[in-house]
């Protein structure tokens, strides 16, 4: 299957939120997700995972959960071959996103308690498909982080801090939030505890992630961009 636009991706960002056929260079519009560039050419759209800043590499529209001058406002979508993955076994749950203080806060706050996690500075799908649960020590602006429906396509427990743009998702249906990292520990524990009581979470996650099935989001955003004489490369 090849990908509705041409893609530019980090490896591990492709594998999170890459469409079948992407990383790929044809003839869709040229998207490119957080710093990655190729040559002078400007993308049609930069999809940042974090607010936008000075230091941006250049493009035609941003994108990103949050900040000023986007051309839209939106985590990233969620690969297909993640909503694949089979269930989660086990109890293993990574700490990941962009603010190290807070991650090496939640793993210090497990470690006191007793409670072993796993602190990742760089989420992908290989991962993914080996945890539990994923707490993730980012929300950018107070939105959803970027790579947020990727864990939730791969019915993985999704545990962020709290949100005020939430995409929507609704706290303790398809995901759950912490105020501060021993909240966020305890929310942990109780999974470990009884995961089961956690199987209708990640379900309703799984089929909110539907909607951002990467597939559908490029394809959409190809469309989106064909008004703008972008439906292909020049």
């Amino acid at each position: 299957m090849s990908s509705p636009v041409s893609l530019l991706a980090a490896p591990a960002d492709a594998s999170l939120a890459g469409a079948p056929g992407s990383p790929n260079r044809g003839d869709g519009p040229v998207v490119a997700l957080a710093d990655a560039a190729d040559g002078p050419a400007l993308p049609a759209v930069r999809w940042l995972g974090r607010a936008p800043s000075a230091d941006d590499p250049p493009a035609e529209r941003l994108m990103a959960p949050a900040g000023d001058g986007l051309w839209r406002a939106a985590p990233w979508p969620a690969a297909d071959a993640l909503f694949e993955l089979d269930a989660a076994v086990g109890s293993r749950c990574l700490v990941a996103g962009a603010d190290p203080e807070l991650r090496e806060a939640v793993v210090e706050r497990a470690a006191a308690r007793g409670a072993a996690l796993e602190q990742v500075e760089q989420l992908d799908a290989g991962r993914l498909a080996g945890a539990a649960c994923v707490v993730f020590a980012d929300s950018p602006s107070g939105a959803l982080p970027a790579r947020a429906f990727a864990v939730l396509a791969a019915r993985r427990v999704l545990i962020v801090p709290r949100l005020e743009t939430a995409f929507g998702l609704e706290d303790g249906l398809d995901h759950v939030q912490f105020a501060a990292p021993d909240e966020a520990v305890t929310l942990v524990e109780a999974y470990r505890r009884t995961p089961e009581a956690f199987a209708r979470i990640t379900a309703w996650g799984r089929l909110k992630a539907e909607a951002q099935r990467a597939s559908v989001v490029y394809g959409r955003l190809a469309e989106d961009l064909r008004p703008h004489g972008l439906a292909g490369r020049t």
